[in-house]
């Protein structure tokens, strides 16, 4: 019974002390031998302002803002969640991953 309030008491902590952008949705997708991710990125500890960031890490591409909002909250989560759906679509496996995503970046694809 002790370890287990021991391991609670760890993952509590470890729970406090993840920075917020830890909590950054994100995705890593396989097709082939390339691999692609997808970032939400809030740049502060609000829901807004956010990016949705996609990284093509196998290609040598640079990181690209696809979307940006500053007023809207549930805007960069359904613009993420459905670039997903369409890139599970076109055959890539995507999997829903942990990110410390943070950072800012801009866009001209302002919501």
């Amino acid at each position: 019974m002790r370890l287990i309030n021991c391991a609670v008491q760890v993952l509590a902590v470890a729970f406090v002390t993840v920075p917020v952008s830890a909590y950054a949705d994100s995705w890593s997708c396989s097709h082939g031998n390339d691999v692609r991710e997808v970032h939400i990125v809030h740049t502060t500890s609000e829901a807004v302002p956010c990016d949705v960031v996609y990284k093509k890490q196998t290609e040598g591409v640079e990181d690209q803002v696809l979307w940006h909002a500053d007023n809207d909250e549930s805007y960069c989560d359904e613009k993420a969640k459905g670039f997903i759906a369409k890139l599970e679509s076109w055959g890539w496996v995507c999997a829903e991953t942990v990110s410390d995503a943070a950072g800012s970046a801009s866009s001209d694809n302002a919501q």
